[in-house]
């Protein structure tokens, strides 16, 4: 078991910062430790992202990883910028073997029976449930039916009070992104994101 797999089972809770603005990537950052999250994904889709990725991946008190990865060209950049692990919004099987070679966790993302399978097949041990929110956990419930052993990240429209529930339905972990730090986070927002983390990580205990 890797360092960042074993983080995301452990905490149960990935903030994800889909951020347009990187200037508080930091103090978000702290924010979310304040809070308890440790493990945090900063999704690749925006020019200030690979900066901000080395920022925060220098500290010793997080793992982080890079997420909405498309091209595998880039992994090797995000591995040299500190991430932990790599996210994507599909199963790509291009993307999960780049990880692998970069000795990161591949956490694609999957929907449906044959997407889980497929991610499974081409080297996953997490996967990243996506869209999940507006199917809801009883999805999730469902899918594990014939994928029991199968470790799920519900991600995509989740609020932070409804962590408990997704865990309950047998999520190995969930994701927590707008509802948790909006795209062009201010100062005024932090003292919001580190109640909202307590609220997520507590739920997760």
């Amino acid at each position: 078991m890797t360092q960042a797999a074993s983080a995301i089972r452990d905490s149960r809770v990935v903030a994800i910062l889909r951020l347009r603005d990187h200037g508080l990537a930091v103090e978000v950052c702290d924010a979310l430790v304040r809070g308890g999250i440790r493990v945090l994904e900063l999704t690749q889709d925006d020019p200030g992202a690979l900066a901000a990725l080395r920022a925060v991946a220098g500290r010793t008190d997080v793992v982080v990883g890079a997420g909405t990865v498309l091209d595998p060209a880039s992994v090797p950049a995000l591995a040299d910028a500190g991430a932990r692990f790599v996210v994507a919004p599909n199963a790509d099987r291009r993307v999960i073997a780049a990880a692998l070679a970069a000795g990161l966790d591949p956490m694609p993302g999957a929907l449906t029976a044959t997407e889980v399978a497929c991610a499974l097949e081409a080297g996953a041990t997490l996967v990243k449930l996506f869209p999940a929110g507006p199917l809801g956990p009883g999805y999730l419930r469902a899918l594990r039916g014939p994928f029991e052993g199968v470790e799920l990240v519900p991600t995509g429209g989740i609020a932070h009070d409804a962590v408990g529930a997704w865990l309950a339905a047998g999520a190995a972990a969930v994701g927590l992104g707008s509802d948790l730090v909006a795209a062009r986070p201010t100062d005024a927002d932090l003292a919001t994101i580190e109640a909202r983390a307590r609220v997520a990580v507590e739920a997760a205990r």
